[in-house]
């Protein structure tokens, strides 16, 4: 079904989309715990572990209006 050139192609794409979500996993503020359930979900599933991780994962906190200027 597949050569050996596109299984390396998709195998090397999906190794980079897994190191790329796992470091911002551990550059996260998330507990330590948050952190090794998304890491391990996306190392042991990784296409839908990283696709879940995506859509799922954490995210950024929105800056309300009051900690944009706190003297208003």
């Amino acid at each position: 079904m597949f050569s050996l050139e596109t299984g390396s192609i998709i195998g090397l794409t999906l190794l980079v989309m897994n190191l790329w979500a796992i470091t911002k996993i551990l550059r996260s503020h998330e507990a330590v715990a948050v952190k090794v359930l998304w890491i391990a979900t996306v190392a042991l599933i990784p296409v839908f572990g990283f696709t879940f991780w995506v859509f799922m994962g954490p995210r950024k906190e929105k800056i309300g209006e009051e900690q944009l200027n706190p003297h208003l």
